[in-house]
């Protein structure tokens, strides 16, 4: 019993003392042009596009099920339908993204 006591104090101390040894910046820095790879940043900006473009390849692809569904060339129930819907989107997202990579390879 006595070390559970030791264990809680000992963690409840390490969280409350841990503010203590962090060194606080007071201003900013910009990042330097050779603190990250590039590969990095261009992994960075292929994420960006790839969930800002998701925002509206979803509803886009949502949109183009219900029509395709009213015109019988589909048919699904529930997570079928919506995994289907997510997967459309995620595979338009993904074209984008690979798109401006493409862009960016052949302008250089």
């Amino acid at each position: 019993m006595m070390f559970k006591k030791f264990i809680a104090f000992f963690l409840v101390m390490a969280i409350a003392l841990s503010p203590l040894a962090a060194e606080a910046k007071l201003s900013y820095e910009p990042y330097g042009e050779d603190e990250f790879p590039i590969w990095t940043m261009k992994l960075r900006r292929a994420e960006s596009l790839f969930f800002g473009s998701f925002v509206i390849t979803l509803p886009l692809s949502v949109l183009s099920w219900n029509l395709m569904e009213k015109a019988g060339w589909v048919s699904a129930d529930g997570m079928q339908e919506f995994g289907w819907q997510m997967l459309i989107a995620g595979g338009l997202s993904l074209s984008i993204s690979a798109a401006d990579w493409i862009i960016g390879e052949i302008e250089g």
